[in-house]
């Protein structure tokens, strides 16, 4: 009795795991089934967001005897694809059969002509009926493989009772899933959900360009407001990536640079403008933070690019990018939230409405990047909250416009109310003006006259003829910025040495002060003869004579004398221009012996420099004025150019090498000759005839 219970017990087991076995063959029998979908015209349109999936190594509508590699058992949505390695290299072939049937209690057939609305596919994509091509349609389905990435109308002619549609997605190192699930229903159902789609895809890009350009008006003028460019960069940079990253763009430009470029390395620069929209509206200053998270940002802006570029994938970009770019969004929206709460109270537009416009950008763009890693679906809602960010930062922009107006309008008031109350005083002042003016102009003339006197005083301390000696010959001129100026030169001839002395200087400033300090130099120079032999000497004897004298200001000379014998000139400087020697033979030659210029407060040594001369030799002595004289774009002369002025007319007499360097002044000069970018010149030659 026992031995048969066991037997019993045994057989029940055995029973039970055979109805277990099949059970499963037959429940995943069930599963490798295409989901089926009942449509009617009530029913219409519809979402198809369940398809099952097999994946070949080859185009299985290209080679009739390919067999599929492996079979997905479970029911996936196509805008979740998961991005594995085993399925992005193979061709995979997602199926979902649809019933047509009536509502019941009617009659009718289902429509002849149907077709499927079907959204953006960055792999590209094909939808087939019965998961078949005809021989014929082969070279049809080659041509619409170079345009089946884009959104788009499949119409579907003479549909049946029951159809089976199989969508094909191509190998792509990188993601696959759709933005969105396919539509069915009649073919004018499906032409008006493309058409809203595109509306509204349109609407938007125009609404962000509209945005651009009137947020980049304002900054162009308003400046000082960095926001405004920022935020008008943002706008352009969602007016181009929004139809990208939907594959509405193909439709311009139909190649995958343009969504990946645009879609997803647009994408990731997106949060660096926003960083740097936010920085403006806070006015919070640039830190380390910030800046390592605008730099990682920038690195995922490169990366999808530059992956495409060199692979023609983005395997590597799928794989780590969107992991990593999640992490550091989540730091970039943790520190965004420091920011509102630590500069809250230096916003420049009204806190409530910022934060609401930034957090929901903050919220809809971070739903965004989930949707590109497979977890949740970026629906409309999402991609346009980038709308109300618009809308909301355009009222905080109109109501702070608005409260300046005001403030505006209040300020004008209050100045037409002043300006009343200052009429009475204006008609005073003019009176008050009026005889304050007849008294400078009398005062004017009066000064004028003085100017005129002080003028010929000091053109009386010029020489007024140059001594005619027998081994030299000499020339000079003289042009005062004002009726006076702080140019001096003086001409000595001692005829029992045959000793030629030879000064020039210029005192800092212009007109009656430094006029002033040029007589007193000259009165320094009452026995100037006894230092002939020594010209450092007489500088040292003109400092001495100044001292205290000079009330800051500064000046600068040149003391020559030629030993007429022999033809030796000796050379003293203190800061003056160089002394240029005019050889006979045209070679020009620069002397400067050290020497700073005369100045209370900096005691010097002059040094004397000996440099013989020839018959026809020329030393020409002039002021700063000359080689600082500016033509109408204000280059300055310079010595270099001088000298070549010099260069070319080396073979005149001094009188007349005097008048062509003043003449080719005064052209160069040419407008600003008579009253702009003047200085007192003078200019003094002298040559050396043996």
């Amino acid at each position: 009795m026992k031995i048969e219970l066991k037997n019993l017990l045994k057989k029940t087991r055995f029973q039970i795991v055979g109805i277990l076995i099949y059970s499963l063959i037959f429940i995943n029998a069930l599963r490798s089934e295409p989901p089926k979908s009942d449509w009617s015209l009530k029913k219409s349109p519809a979402i198809l967001k369940e398809w099952s999936s097999r994946h070949f190594a080859e185009d299985p509508l290209l080679n009739s005897r390919n067999t599929e590699t492996f079979r997905e058992s479970e029911i996936v949505s196509l805008p979740q694809i998961p991005k594995t390695d085993s399925r992005e290299n193979y061709f995979s072939v997602y199926s979902h059969t649809i019933r047509c049937s009536s509502p019941a209690g009617e009659g009718g057939e289902c429509p002849y002509r149907v077709a499927v609305y079907l959204p953006f596919c960055p792999s590209g994509c094909i939808l087939l009926r019965e998961g078949s091509v005809l021989e014929s349609d082969i070279n049809l389905y080659k041509r619409q493989k170079q345009n089946v990435s884009r959104p788009r109308i499949v119409p579907i002619e003479a549909f049946n009772e029951e159809e089976h549609l199989d969508l094909v997605l191509s190998p792509f190192a990188g993601p696959r899933s759709l933005r969105e699930d396919p539509i069915l229903g009649t073919f004018e159902e499906i032409q008006s959900v493309f058409l809203l789609k595109a509306t509204r895809v349109l609407f938007f890009t125009s609404l962000e360009l509209f945005s651009f350009v009137f947020f980049i008006f304002i900054y162009l003028r308003r400046r000082q407001d960095k926001f405004n460019l920022s935020f008008s960069i943002l706008n352009l940079s969602l007016a181009l990536w929004y139809p990208s990253y939907e594959g509405w763009s193909l439709y311009v430009l139909d190649s995958p640079w343009t969504y990946i470029f645009f879609g997803y390395s647009l994408g990731a620069f997106l949060p660096i403008l926003f960083h740097e929209f936010t920085r403006g509206i806070f006015q919070s200053p640039r830190d380390k933070i910030g800046t390592i998270l605008e730099i990682t940002f920038f690195i995922h802006t490169l990366w999808p690019s530059l992956e495409y570029g060199f692979t023609g994938g983005l395997f590597l970009f799928s794989r780590y990018a969107f992991d990593t770019f999640i992490v550091v969004l989540v730091f970039f929206f943790i520190y965004t939230t420091y920011i509102f709460i630590q500069y809250r109270k230096t916003s420049i537009l009204s806190f409530r409405w910022v934060v609401s416009g930034l957090v929901l950008v903050a919220t809809s763009s971070f739903y965004t990047v989930l949707s590109f890693a497979g977890i949740g679906n970026a629906g409309t809602w999402v991609n346009e909250s980038f709308l109300g960010l618009t809308l909301l930062f355009s009222l905080a922009l109109a109501k702070r416009y608005a409260e300046v107006f005001r403030a505006l309008e209040n300020s004008q008031s209050k100045l037409q109310i002043l300006n009343e109350s200052l009429e009475s005083k204006v008609e005073e002042r003019t009176r008050i003006i009026e005889l304050q003016k007849t008294e400078l102009e009398q005062k004017g003339k009066i000064l004028a006259q003085d100017l005129s006197i002080a003028g010929k005083i000091q053109s009386s301390l010029l020489p007024r003829e140059l001594p005619v000696i027998p081994h030299a010959s000499m020339a000079y001129r003289y042009r005062p910025m004002m009726e006076v100026g702080g140019d001096l030169l003086d001409v000595l001839y001692d005829s029992k040495s045959l000793t030629l002395g030879m000064f020039i200087g210029d005192v800092t400033g212009h007109g009656v002060s430094a006029a002033l300090l040029a007589s007193m130099v000259k009165m320094t120079l009452g026995n100037w003869a006894n230092h002939l032999q020594d010209p450092s000497a007489l500088l040292q004897h003109i400092r001495q004579q100044l001292e205290g004298k000079l009330d800051g200001h500064f000046l600068t000379a040149t003391f020559i004398t030629i030993d007429l014998k022999t033809g030796h000139a000796l050379i003293a400087n203190a800061g003056h221009p160089e002394c240029l020697v005019l050889r006979k033979n045209g070679q020009i030659e620069f002397y400067r012996p050290k020497g700073v210029a005369i100045y209370e407060s900096i005691p010097t040594d002059y040094q004397t420099e000996v440099v013989p001369l020839g018959p026809g030799d020329k030393i020409v002595l002039y002021t700063d004025g000359i080689p600082d004289a500016r033509n109408s774009e204000g280059d300055l002369l310079g010595e270099e150019y001088l000298a070549e002025i010099l260069r070319q007319n080396s073979n005149l007499t001094p009188e007349h090498l005097c008048d062509a360097v003043m003449k080719a002044v005064q052209a160069y000069q040419g407008e600003n000759y008579s009253y702009q970018h003047q200085d007192d010149m003078a200019l003094l030659v002298a040559e050396y005839i043996g």
